[in-house]
Formats: C-alpha cells, sequence, structure tokens
C-alpha cells in the first residue's frame, strides 16, 4: 500500500508556458492568415496610406471562399454572416473590411466570403461573440440539437455532415498545433517544479478519507520495517511508547498503530517519508508534452489520454466526454453509430491509455492535483471516474491567476463540482482555497 498521486494537465498549463494553444488561439490565428491572403500586406498598406482600394486576391481552402465580382450585386458576402463585428478578434476584423469595401464607392465591385464548412462558421461567430471558446462543447451542442429531426434519414445526412465538418476543423487544428509547438522554447517555472515532488499534506486530505490515509503511512512504515528475515512486523509502535497513558484506551493492535500515527503527523521525518508520493501519473489532456519535456521524473508515469501529435500508436481524441448527460442516453437510443462517431470514450479503448489509467488508480490510495485544466463537461466521463474514486482522497487545484490579481479558482470549482454526482463528498475532498496556491504567482 503507497501513497500516489494524479497530475491532470489541462491547455491552461501550456498556455502558461507561453504556448498559444488555446481554441480561440487557433481561431485567430486561421483568420489572420485568411485575411493575409486577402488583402496581402502590401495591399492594406496602400488602403491605409493613401487611401487607394485594390481589388483582394481571391482565396480559398477547406473552410472558406472568397472572391471579387466587378459590379454591385445582391449578394454581400461576409455580410450575409454577420451584420456588424463583434468583439476585437480577428474574424470580425476580416468581416470589418468586407463590410467598409463593399459600401466603397470607388470600386464598385462586391467582395464575397462564403462558408463552406458550416460547424467552422457556427465556431468563428461564437468566438467573436463569447470572447472564449470550446469546440468540443460546440460540437456536442450541435449533436444535440440533431436530437429534435424527427426524420432519420435526413437525421443521418445531417450528422454525417457535421461530422464531416467537424473532421476537417481537427485536423487543421492538428496541423495548426505541429506548427506553434516547435517555434517556442520552453522554460520550466521553480513554483511547478516544487509541485511535482511535493508532499501530500494531511490537512489537504478529506475527513472521510482519513482512515484510509492513516492506513496507508501505516502499511508504508511497516515496509520498511520489514526484518532481515523477511518477517512483517505488524507492530508499528515501540513498547517504551506504550507507556503513554493514550494507548490504554486503545482495543487493538490497528488502533495502537493509528494512535501512533496521529501523533507523529506532524513530525517533519515521517511526513517527508511517508507523505510524499511513492508514484506520480501524469495524466496529459493536452496533444502536445510540455509536462513531460519540462517536469517529469525518471520514475514518472505519463499517460497521454487525447493522444499525441506525429504519433500513429496514439492517434489524437478530439470530441465529446460527457455520458453523464441527460441527452446523451438519448444519443445513444438512436441506433445510429455516426452520434457517437467523436465520443471520447468510444476512442479511448483504441488504446491501452484508459486501462492504464484505471490500472493505477485502483492500485493505491492517490491525491489528484489539476494544473491549467478547465475541469469543464467535454472530459466529465473520466474526471469523474478520477475524483469519485474510492481511491481518491484529496483533489487540489492550482489556479490561473490574472494580471490584475483576480484569479479563477470560483470558477474552476464550479466546474469541478459538476463533475462529482455526490456533492458531499466533492465538498469533503476538494482543497480550500486557501491551502492552495496559483499555477504561476505574480512576482
Amino acid at each position: 500500500n503507497s501513497m500516489n498521486r494524479v497530475i491532470v494537465i489541462g491547455n491552461g498549463f501550456d498556455k502558461a508556458h507561453g504556448l498559444k494553444t488555446g481554441y480561440r488561439d487557433f481561431i485567430d490565428g486561421y483568420w489572420d492568415q485568411v485575411a493575409l491572403s486577402i488583402y496581402n500586406g502590401y495591399k492594406l498598406h496602400l488602403l491605409q496610406q493613401w487611401g487607394v482600394w485594390n481589388d483582394p486576391a481571391p482565396y480559398e481552402d477547406e473552410f472558406v471562399k472568397s472572391y471579387v465580382t466587378y459590379s454591385r450585386t445582391s449578394e454581400k458576402g461576409c455580410q450575409e454572416q454577420i451584420e456588424r463585428p463583434y468583439g476585437n478578434d480577428s474574424y470580425s476584423d476580416l468581416c470589418d473590411f468586407v463590410i467598409k469595401f463593399n459600401s466603397n464607392n470607388l470600386t464598385g465591385n462586391t467582395l464575397h466570403v462564403t462558408f463552406k464548412n458550416e460547424f467552422f462558421k457556427h465556431i468563428s461567430e461564437r468566438c467573436s461573440l463569447m470572447n472564449w471558446l470550446d469546440i468540443e462543447n460546440e460540437y456536442y451542442a450541435q449533436l444535440k440539437e440533431l436530437l429534435a429531426e424527427n426524420n432519420a434519414m435526413l437525421r443521418h445526412e445531417k450528422v454525417r455532415k457535421l461530422n464531416l465538418d467537424f473532421d476537417a476543423v481537427k485536423k487543421r487544428l492538428v496541423s495548426y498545433l505541429s506548427e506553434i509547438v516547435p517555434e517556442i522554447e520552453l522554460k520550466p517555472f521553480p513554483s511547478i517544479q516544487d509541485v511535482f515532488s511535493s508532499q501530500i499534506q494531511p490537512i489537504e486530505v478529506a475527513c472521510g478519507k482519513q482512515r484510509l490515509f492513516i492506513d496507508s503511512i501505516i502499511s508504508g512504515i511497516i515496509q520498511l520495517g520489514k526484518g532481515d528475515d523477511g518477517i512483517v512486523k505488524t507492530d508499528v509502535v515501540s513498547e517504551d511508547k506504550k507507556e503513554d497513558p493514550d494507548y490504554l484506551f486503545c482495543r487493538s493492535k490497528e488502533e495502537e498503530n493509528r494512535l501512533y500515527v496521529l501523533k507523529r503527523l506532524k513530525d517533519d521525518y515521517l511526513r517527508r517519508d511517508h507523505c510524499t508520493p511513492v508514484h506520480t501519473l501524469i495524466l496529459n489532456f493536452n496533444y502536445t508534452r510540455t509536462a513531460e519535456k519540462l517536469y517529469a521524473r525518471k520514475k514518472d508515469e505519463i499517460i497521454n489520454i487525447h493522444g499525441e501529435l506525429d504519433n500513429p500508436r496514439n492517434p489524437i481524441i478530439f470530441g465529446y466526454g460527457d455520458e453523464l448527460d441527460e441527452d446523451y442516453k438519448r444519443i445513444e437510443k438512436l441506433q445510429d453509430n455516426d452520434f457517437l462517431e467523436n465520443i471520447k470514450s468510444v476512442r479511448y479503448h483504441e488504446t491501452s491509455n484508459y486501462k492504464k489509467l484505471l490500472d493505477f488508480i485502483e492500485s493505491d490510495p492517490y491525491q489528484v492535483i489539476t494544473m491549467g485544466h478547465s475541469c469543464g463537461n467535454s472530459d466529465r466521463t473520466l474526471l469523474n471516474t478520477l475524483f469519485e474514486h474510492p481511491n481518491c482522497i484529496s483533489v487540489k487545484v492550482y489556479y490561473h491567476q490574472r494580471e490584475d490579481g483576480t484569479d479563477d479558482y470560483t470558477d474552476l470549482i464550479r466546474n469541478l463540482s459538476r463533475n462529482f454526482n455526490d456533492k458531499a463528498a466533492m465538498r469533503d475532498k476538494v482543497v480550500s482555497k486557501e491551502k492552495c496556491s496559483p499555477l504561476v504567482p505574480l512576482l
């Protein structure tokens, strides 16, 4: 019996290290590239400096098509999608340009920007509207909307189209990440390095898990106390210690052992030897391997649960993972496998990763630490398994501290609570804010 730890790594972890791997970064990067292709730098320079309106270049890729017609037509390109830009993002900037170009009387020409991928149109607009975006949640929301379609054939066609569109977005995201990740030189943060080798503090352990915690320490002491003859000592309390009157009230050897450990929990030596996790599992939800490169020690186990870039043996898993949702049961009843194409738990069986995770959490008591994972619904099935397992003794959150001194601890806890069916267990297991720290503290 040993004390273990699972470190959950999410996108916020990469972002803290300067990697622009968020969905918002991906969409902004895409529209910047499209804008550059349509009104390349020189044409924009002429317009800004001299007010010269040159016709934008035609452009086409798997998501959009852009071209100019040499007359005023009723078709208004981007204006069909958006009346006026919402945010200060790259998509809005492009729409702004289209609207200005089409209302400019000097050229008399019309710039059309039309979407070939409905799902990409939807997420571009959402990103502009919301300022942030979760592509996987948006996919699931669209999937659920199709439940309202009663015509089975039509529904099947629509889900096939949605999956094709979603697949194109996934491919583009993978190539975007493959391009940007090698460009950044990563540097480790001492604050994060310390967490990887830190002890599990007794005060962080759930009340309902104290006995499991104490018993784990006792078995650790017993393991260390094995004699040369291989005979296991089951008594951790030496005879001279039993003179302490408190031991008179113990009715069994087990109770004596527990009392002994409780009395010595403030002892630095005991904590160092028995509260430092024996095994650490890095459970990485990102497609990049930042934690592995910067912080993993030789003995740490690493599971890239959502796959890796450029590794065909561990393909990217991108989709939805909330089987606790009410509508999920309705989706399963449809008997249409296309609806289940991007459900994560179906995909998990394609590698041995999920099985490895289950083996780890079944073996011994463990603490969960989250770093940069929003604990949102798109990973709810897996996180629920992790948090509600009887061996989970504590859940500790490292939150994001913003420039203005505010942080996202409360948001994280709200998201976290959705991953628990047992709310009492959640209140007991989640470590309170004063005992948590920022992932990267402001100086």
